[in-house]
């Protein structure tokens, strides 16, 4: 394989040197190199939708990775969506790449299944977590980013819900107010 396409997912920070490390010591280097840094939001900044400064971020990180591996191979890269497996399959439209290798210590343990429904073989940098998420969180994470089926339901039903709140309050402050000024 000597045309060999790698896409490289740095998720998180993962330091550039170890990444050559690992691209250096492969059997057969690739001849094309693609590095994705998907943007790392936090919840905060997810809910106000303020994304800018997270995409930079992953911007730098991506650059500094291409920097570092520019004497490897032929590097190209950009940042990515939030979620990592749709980075993956948006510069899989325009990079068709022969494998992923996945970089960084934020990678979720559940990552390299998720990527592995693309249908190219994916591997690790290092050595992945341990913990495997709960359930529950699992089913969290989809519906907060966007990826289940569900989300626009418990969105639906989250502001309803939020919406009935807020008029029992009020109606309960009203209540109080007219007993207090003796008129109920």
């Amino acid at each position: 394989m000597d045309g060999q396409n790698l896409l490289l997912l740095l998720v998180g920070d993962e330091p550039p040197a170890r990444v050559l490390e690992a691209i250096e010591s492969r059997e057969e280097p690739p001849a094309r190199i693609h590095v994705v840094a998907p943007t790392l939001v936090g919840p905060l900044a997810w809910l106000a939708t303020a994304e800018d400064e997270a995409r930079r971020q992953a911007e730098v990180r991506a650059f500094e990775i291409e920097w570092t591996l520019a004497s490897q191979a032929d590097v190209g890269g950009a940042a990515g969506d939030v979620d990592p497996v749709q980075a993956v399959e948006d510069a899989l439209r325009d990079f068709p790449a022969d494998e992923i290798l996945v970089a960084g210590a934020a990678a979720d343990p559940d990552l390299e299944a998720a990527l592995g429904r693309l249908g190219l073989p994916v591997e690790r940098l290092g050595v992945p977590r341990t913990k495997r998420r709960s359930r529950p969180y699992r089913a969290l994470r989809g519906l907060a980013s966007g990826r289940s089926d569900a989300t626009l339901f418990v969105l639906f039903v989250g502001v309803n819900a939020a919406l009935i709140l807020v008029g029992v309050v009020l109606s309960l402050v009203a209540l109080l107010v007219l007993w207090l000024i003796g008129r109920l």
